[in-house]
């Protein structure tokens, strides 16, 4: 996108008009003044770039999935309610918030009026429509129900958004406390043990030894901290690019998909993202293959999305889906009888979409007990750690007061 300023003349007052305009080409800027806001142009000028601008672009705010969940929402109101496709681009850039989303969004209505189809123009900007998007909007053009499709896709972006904040509240609580509790046990060890420790070599008293260790602990911490951090560090950096590569991610998506208790949860979700999914691309109109095609790229764990990817090649060779599923370990029997079920009905789409919403439940559930136990987990530990340091200062103060007296 290009900022062009512009002079020129109101095509029914004739009043001057200036301002500035964003756009791909001067053609496309050309276009839009006159067919959106009337004006005929005089004088069309590429403006030039302030630095400080420029840099503050670098830290634009990018396009969220609540962001575009609400613009496909209103989207889907407006054709719903039969609005012609460049009317509803033009109201929805009026309406958007986001500077990223609002630009490409005029930039769509000029490809739409050089008569690209809505999804050609889509297909543009990956970075903000993903595949799943661009295949079901396709999907809804060449049916006619764009409007039914959009309001599929807005609802399955609003489940998206609601899963990511469940899971995103579940992980936060623990993190505050795990942070929290590092933090008093640094404190602890960095400044109340030291002055302790003066008062003791001061008053020559005996310490029992496993006041010794904790102290010996802190003096470590003491005259150690910076090659910790350091190591702490690089080994953060190592364990993040082992993870990023294709086999350290495989063993760790299977090894959380075994974990206790929470790999139950991540299999769930997993469960829930893949069924809905499937179900909003078939109930679009997408074909299976390409369907399973596009959930495969959805699911974050390599495990599932594997399993996604044989079903896909077995499903091409005149497979069933739910014989592929079954033969999978990480999917629950459950899954497997409601995906055959419904091969058998032909009503795959429905069941696909009972299966989400008892998932969808489930996680919920799981989501709730996880937080109910993770509090009084969390106080626990910090009380047996907080007993251990009090305990291990408290004896040789004890002895201090008895000789004292």
């Amino acid at each position: 996108m290009v900022l062009y300023n512009y002079k020129g003349y109101d095509a029914q007052s004739g009043a001057a008009k200036k301002g500035s305009i964003d756009a791909d080409t001067p053609r496309a800027a050309r276009a839009r003044l006159r067919q959106r806001d009337k004006i005929i142009i005089s004088e069309l000028k590429e403006a030039v770039t302030d630095p400080k601008k420029s840099r503050s672009a670098l830290f634009a705010k990018r396009v969220s999935l609540l962001d575009l969940s609400i613009m496909t929402r209103q989207f889907a109101t407006l054709q719903n309610a039969q609005v012609p496709l460049d009317e509803c681009l033009s109201a929805l850039t009026s309406q958007v918030d986001n500077l990223e989303l609002r630009n490409t969004l005029s930039s769509l209505k000029d490809s739409i009026s050089e008569g690209k189809s809505l999804a050609e123009a889509l297909s543009l900007y990956p970075r903000i429509f993903n595949r799943l998007y661009i295949n079901m909007v396709q999907a809804g053009e060449t049916s006619g129900k764009l409007g039914l499709v959009l309001e599929r896709l807005a609802d399955y972006q609003e489940y998206q958004v609601a899963i990511k904040g469940k899971v995103f509240s579940a992980l936060s609580y623990p993190a505050i406390m795990i942070v929290a509790s590092l933090a008093i046990i640094a404190y602890l060890f960095i400044s109340v043990v030291p002055g302790l420790q003066k008062v003791f070599n001061s008053l020559k008293v005996t310490l029992p030894w496993y006041t010794e260790k904790l102290i010996a602990f802190s003096e470590f911490l003491q005259e150690r901290w910076l090659p910790l951090i350091i190591v702490s560090v690089v080994l953060f950096f190592v364990l993040k690019k082992w993870v990023a590569s294709e086999k350290g991610g495989h063993k760790v998506d299977l090894w959380a998909l075994t974990f206790p208790i929470l790999g139950s949860l991540i299999v769930r979700i997993n469960v829930s993202k893949f069924t809905k999914t499937l179900s909003t691309l078939l109930n679009s109109g997408v074909p299976i293959i390409s369907a399973l095609e596009i959930t495969k790229n959805t699911i974050a764990n390599t495990v599932i999305a594997s399993v996604l990817e044989d079903a896909k090649t077995s499903v091409q060779e005149g497979d069933s889906l739910g014989n592929c599923i079954e033969r999978s370990v990480h999917f629950p029997p459950l899954v497997t009888h409601m995906i055959r079920t419904g091969e058998k009905t032909g009503d795959l789409e429905g069941m696909l979409t009972h299966v989400a919403k008892a998932y969808d439940t489930e996680v919920e559930r799981k989501i709730e007990s996880m937080i109910s136990l993770i509090e009084p987990m969390m106080i626990i530990v910090m009380a047996c750690v907080a007993s251990v340091v009090i305990v291990a200062l408290l004896v040789p103060m004890l002895s201090v007061m008895s000789s004292v007296r």
